[in-house]
């Protein structure tokens, strides 16, 4: 276990903190990982999504491997859904660390993650704000012929009856630019202060889908805060890095797992 206040106190990238070893940051138990995926590229445009959009056109596949079996995407998700590969990842993690809990997807978008989830637990609920985003879940996992309750609805709102459960939050970063500086967590909307006081509310197991260029010091100290408000007990965090053909893409936070 290495316990260094001087990465605390350093504006480091994630890159440059140590890998697979238990460190301990501000009274902070914190483990960094990494996991590659590997994504070939497919030619074609549509005519349907906008030029911006067109480059992660040609990763349809990666995205979804049923692309061409009726998946349906808004402009939106074809850059913040989470690849299949990558979710079928997650979800066997999430298996294998509490395979009998409920799982509420609370930004469920357009069902890349929440697909794969409800292939490995009983009881997965997704919740979205945003009609559009009900709609493409709804028919995506009729396609991948999984099923979960879809509610629409503003996550900030919901209630769950059972307090076994695994939350994941893959909350909205601001757009296309948000990786052109350090992303501020304090930006987001709805924060992240006021997502993990809901979350954590109602359970000791949270799920979070981040920039890659998050500052570590500043996520640590969100988790402390709302748990000291809270009166709770500090978990130990689990920070992934997912990389897509050996280049960061972005972070999945376990928390409590």
């Amino acid at each position: 276990m290495i316990e260094n206040q001087k990465l605390v106190h350093r504006k480091l990238s994630i890159l440059e903190y140590p890998l697979n070893e238990l460190l301990v940051l501000d009274n902070q138990k914190l483990k960094i990982t990494k996991k590659n995926f590997t994504c070939q590229l497919h030619s074609g445009i549509s005519i349907d999504i906008p030029k911006q959009i067109q480059k992660f056109y040609r990763k349809r596949f990666f995205l979804f491997k049923k692309f061409n079996d009726g998946i349906q995407l808004d402009e939106e998700s074809w850059y913040s859904v989470i690849p299949e590969e990558m979710s079928i990842h997650i979800a066997n993690k999430l298996k294998t660390s509490s395979p009998d809990s409920d799982v509420i997807d609370g930004f469920c978008g357009s069902g890349g993650l929440a697909i794969q989830l409800a292939k490995c637990f009983k009881t997965v609920v997704c919740i979205d704000i945003d009609p559009i985003k009900i709609n493409n879940i709804t028919n995506n996992l009729q396609v991948y012929e999984s099923i979960a309750t879809v509610i629409q609805m503003n996550f900030l709102e919901y209630t769950h009856s059972k307090q076994d459960f695994i939350l994941i939050m893959c909350p909205p970063w601001g757009g296309l630019n948000y990786s052109h500086q350090p992303y501020d967590l304090n930006s987001m909307k709805p924060s992240l202060q006021d997502l993990l006081t809901k979350g954590l509310q109602m359970t000791n197991k949270i799920v979070l889908q981040l920039p890659k260029n998050i500052d570590i010091p500043q996520l640590i100290n969100i988790f402390k805060d709302v748990t000291d408000k809270l009166r709770l007990e500090l978990k130990p965090i689990e920070i992934e890095m997912m990389l897509i053909n050996e280049q960061i893409n972005q972070l999945i936070i376990y928390y409590g797992l």
